[in-house]
C-alpha cells in the first residue's frame, strides 16, 4: 500500500513539476472550472451567443492558411474601433460593464474585455470552435489583467489580442510571462489555468 502511495506521489510530482516548453505553459488549455469570479459579467455573453444565430459545427475549411485569413480580417475590424480604458467609456459606467459586439459596435470603443468579446463572438458566428475569451495577465512589464481570445490549431497555441496592433501571436514564440490564462470559456464551458 505504501510503495503504491509512493508510485502515485511521483507520478503526480513529475507532471506537475516538469519543465513546460519555451513559451508554452503546460496549461494552456487548462483545467475545466465549474465557476470563476467572471461568472456573473460572462453569463450576459454566454446568454447572447445562444441567442445568436452561427454557422453549426467546426469552421468548415480545414486550411490554416484560410483560418488566419478570416481571423486576420475580423481582428482588422476590431482594430478600427478606438480602445478606451474601463471608466471612460461612452456609457459614463464607472465599473467594468461588460459590452456586447453591438455595443461596441455602436459606441465604436471599448476596453480589452470588449473588443476580445467582439472578436471572439464574430468567430464563433463563422463556424469557429477552437477558440476562447480568455482573462488573465498580459504585459512583460506591467502586469495587468486583460482579455483576448485563444486559438487552437493543428496542436499550436495562438493569442489574438484586438487591443494590440500585432493581434496574432504565437504562444511559441512569445514569453509565456507575456499572456497568463487565468480563466478562459467557450459557449457555457470554462476552465481555469492558475
Amino acid at each position: 500500500m505504501m510503495r503504491r502511495l509512493v508510485i502515485v506521489l511521483f507520478m503526480v510530482s513529475t507532471v506537475l513539476l516538469a519543465p513546460a516548453r519555451r513559451g508554452q505553459t503546460l496549461n494552456s488549455r487548462g483545467w475545466p472550472a465549474s465557476r470563476t469570479p467572471y461568472d456573473r459579467k460572462y453569463r450576459k455573453v454566454e446568454t447572447y451567443l445562444a441567442s445568436t444565430p452561427r454557422i453549426d459545427g467546426r469552421f468548415s475549411c480545414p486550411s490554416f492558411v484560410i483560418q488566419r485569413s478570416r481571423i486576420e480580417h475580423y481582428l482588422e475590424e476590431a482594430r478600427r474601433f478606438r480602445f478606451q480604458e474601463e471608466g471612460t467609456l461612452a456609457t459614463g459606467k464607472q465599473q467594468d460593464h461588460w459590452q456586447l459586439p453591438e455595443e461596441t459596435e455602436k459606441l465604436r470603443s471599448g476596453d480589452c474585455e470588449d473588443l476580445a468579446i467582439w472578436l471572439y463572438c464574430r468567430l464563433i458566428a463563422e463556424g469557429f470552435s477552437n477558440i476562447r475569451f480568455t482573462l488573465g495577465l498580459a504585459g512583460a512589464t506591467k502586469r495587468a489583467m486583460h482579455a483576448w481570445v485563444t486559438w487552437y490549431e493543428k496542436g499550436k497555441t495562438y493569442i489574438l489580442d484586438p487591443s494590440r496592433k500585432q493581434g496574432i501571436y504565437s504562444l511559441d514564440l512569445t514569453e509565456a510571462t507575456t499572456y497568463q490564462p487565468y480563466y478562459s470559456y467557450y459557449l457555457d464551458r470554462k476552465w481555469h489555468h492558475q
